[in-house]
């Protein structure tokens, strides 16, 4: 490992700080400038956001993250961050990312005029650099005066010990010093890797304009998508999504991230396989999602060329007709005459907006077969009147990581043309996602994401839902006035 961070291994950071992309400059180098606290603060202090970064001989690269400036006071001065995080990018030359999150109201950083970067308090630092000056040594690495021998305490350590970080040492090659500041998304950004600078690709405007990533913007997409409820005089409790698309398009997957976004937490209420030639769903499955979110998705049998949901079967189950929970296997289909067939369902009781999964890594290989199978059920929910949403599973690597960068992402906009040009749908109805796979805790980027394509989904079921109730006031109208000419025509006869 060499002595300065590659394009990755800024994207792994640019993914950990979250809220869209990131500008990387260098501001203080050992190697370059000297170790020196002193020129430190000259060159870091009243910065903003920085990123200090740490190598040693074995190859071992780490350092911390703070948000809050460096200051120069003369006695310690401790201060809170929330967003400062320890890390990992490499231990012996192999690539180990990992994030050491700052403890709930804990101490973050610690600041003084002789010290460098203190990650932690002045009693106990997590990472604590050096003080004074550090001159090279014959070997050409500086043995830094600080240590990490509280490594864990005001930081989570997940497991992991400070020489599991270090190799038991702080004899560094280099200890470097970035300011972070957001990235201007326009084609004319393009900047160049000189002394020490980031060198990233040009990267396009969006092609999909949204409000900036962040928490507070999470906190409000959460607050309107519950806000968005039916209209209480046509008595639906809540929006009746149904999921569908091929077997192992993410279907189930997509429950489940809906379900983890409200509820905090992974959730796998949903069963999810693997399997394009059969599908793992076999019954009729509602799903709640919590957080009072009035929505629920329905699961159904997966597409596939043969032993499939049939438009039969997906014709009923938007009317209304079949029970939740009902098991829809090729041997046990529902038909007129079966005992749990609702002859009579009610508004509440039918679909009011469709939802089509497709994997987006797998669109360009789809068959002719399987596109003639979804234009058929495209033409079924057109000649209902139904609304329906294109949802495209977010595959592409290049935003694997950074999922703030979707709508700044060629590849996932390629995706998004695609679907538009196959099925012919407006492009405003494709939504990309990422489904929660190897993930065990909720991701924020990865939630708003999913929280768009919800709000649209509802947007388009509260546009079902007032057609409905424009219609049943024309229905209501009508018999009125039917019941009107009756009566005037009962009145002349019985005159």
């Amino acid at each position: 490992m060499g002595k300065d961070l590659t394009e990755k291994d800024f994207d792994q950071v640019e993914f950990w700080i979250g809220t869209g992309p990131k500008t990387f400059n260098l501001l203080y180098s050992i190697t370059r400038d000297g170790c020196d606290a002193s020129v430190f603060h000259q060159k870091c202090d009243n910065q903003g956001p920085t990123l200090t970064v740490l190598y040693n001989k074995e190859g071992s690269v780490y350092g911390g993250y703070t948000s809050v400036s460096w200051e120069s006071p003369v006695s310690f001065v401790n201060k809170c961050d929330g967003s400062a995080f320890l890390f990992q990018l490499y231990f012996s030359g192999i690539e180990t990312p990992k994030k050491f999150s700052a403890k709930t109201g804990q101490q973050t950083i610690s600041a003084n005029t002789g010290y460098g970067p203190i990650f932690g308090s002045s009693s106990y630092c997590d990472l604590y650099t050096f003080n004074g000056a550090v001159h090279k040594s014959s070997s050409g690495e500086y043995n830094l005066n600080g240590h990490m021998q509280n490594f864990g305490t005001l930081y989570e350590s997940k497991e992991t010990s400070s020489n599991d970080i270090n190799n038991g040492h702080l004899r560094m090659t280099e200890l470097k010093v970035y300011v972070i500041k957001k990235k201007k998304k326009s084609l004319n950004d393009v900047f160049f890797a000189l002394d020490g600078q980031r060198k990233t690709q040009v990267l396009p405007t969006p092609w999909r304009k949204t409000a900036e990533w962040s928490p507070k913007l999470l906190e409000s997409l959460k607050e309107e998508v519950k806000s968005i409820q039916p209209l209480e005089e046509i008595d639906v409790p809540h929006f009746n999504i149904l999921i569908i698309g091929p077997s192992d398009s993410g279907k189930s997957s997509f429950c489940n991230l809906v379900a983890s976004v409200f509820r905090g937490r992974i959730s796998q209420r949903a069963r999810v396989g693997r399997n394009s030639q059969t599908s793992t769903t076999t019954m009729f499955t509602p799903y709640t999602v919590g957080g009072k979110a009035c929505l629920k998705l329905y699961d159904t049998r997966g597409i596939a060329e043969t032993d499939t949901l049939d438009l039969l079967q997906c014709n009923f189950i938007l009317d209304g007709h079949v029970p939740d929970f009902y098991e829809m296997t090729p041997t046990s289909l529902i038909s007129f005459d079966d005992s749990d067939f609702q002859h009579k369902p009610s508004l509440s009781d039918k679909m009011h907006c469709a939802v089509f999964v497709l994997n987006g890594s797998t669109v360009g290989d789809i068959s002719t077969p399987m596109l003639h199978k979804l234009m058929s059920y495209q033409n079924l929910l057109n000649k209902k009147g139904e609304y329906w949403l294109r949802k495209v599973i977010n595959s592409a690597k290049k935003t694997a990581k950074n999922i703030s960068n979707t709508f700044l992402s060629p590849a996932i906009k390629e995706v998004v043309d695609n679907v538009a040009g196959l099925l012919k749908l407006p492009r405003n109805n494709i939504w990309p996602v990422k489904n929660y796979e190897e993930e065990v805790e909720s991701d924020e980027n990865v939630n708003i994401l999913a929280l768009l394509a919800v709000r649209q989904i509802l947007f388009l079921s509260e546009d079902y839902l007032e057609n409905m109730k424009v219609k049943q006031s024309r229905r209501g109208k009508g018999k009125a006035n039917r019941s009107q000419v009756d009566g005037d025509v009962l009145g002349s006869d019985t005159a």
